[in-house]
């Protein structure tokens, strides 16, 4: 699947919260996500602009808890988070994160730790995150099968942002992890 993904810093979670339920968005969870990185001993999937991680996630209202790993691909455009993704559950993050480690991948610091609201409208996913130690960021997602999708994904995604008062410029195409490595 291709994951066409847009990511931008917002001051005020609640407003933008309210301004999505207002254009017929619903909340859907509630949870907090740890997410370690990974690379091998070269640099390798970083230096290619990819991703190899080990995301953990709470609930925060019923306290069940799920692990996956993902792969990302590079970006496929120059404006926004648009890449292939590829994502399965496992059974246990821990030892997800010590078979990685014990096959040679390293764990890149820091941590990434987030609350992070879910909206949903369609098929658009609509993400209000509190990053610890970054702050309030909204990403909107739509996953998209093919190029021709992915084209008509990304206007629908440009509409949402101008209907919030915000354009595709205003957009990041920084990882949560870059930004915290370079607070350091």
């Amino acid at each position: 699947m291709i994951e066409v993904e847009v990511k931008l810093p917002v001051a005020d979670l609640d407003l933008i919260r309210g301004k999505l339920l207002k254009t017929g968005f619903q909340e859907t969870a509630f949870i907090e996500e740890r997410d370690t990185y990974f690379d091998n001993p070269q640099g390798d999937i970083r230096a290619n602009g990819e991703a190899l991680r080990v995301r953990e996630t709470k609930d925060h209202l019923t306290g069940k808890s799920r692990a996956q790993i993902n792969f990302k691909g590079k970006k496929l455009d120059a404006r926004t988070m648009t890449r292939e993704e590829l994502e399965t559950g496992v059974e246990d993050g821990a030892v997800c994160r010590n078979i990685l480690q014990m096959i040679g991948y390293m764990p890149a610091d820091p941590e990434v730790i987030k609350d992070r609201t879910m909206l949903q409208k369609e098929y658009v996913t609509a993400c209000l995150d509190n990053v610890h130690g970054l702050g309030g960021f909204l990403e909107l997602e739509i996953l998209a099968r093919s190029e021709e999708e992915k084209d008509a994904a990304l206007g629908r995604i440009e509409n949402i942002l101008n209907s919030l008062g915000y354009q595709i410029s205003d957009t990041l195409r920084t990882s949560y992890l870059s930004m915290l490595q370079n607070r350091k």
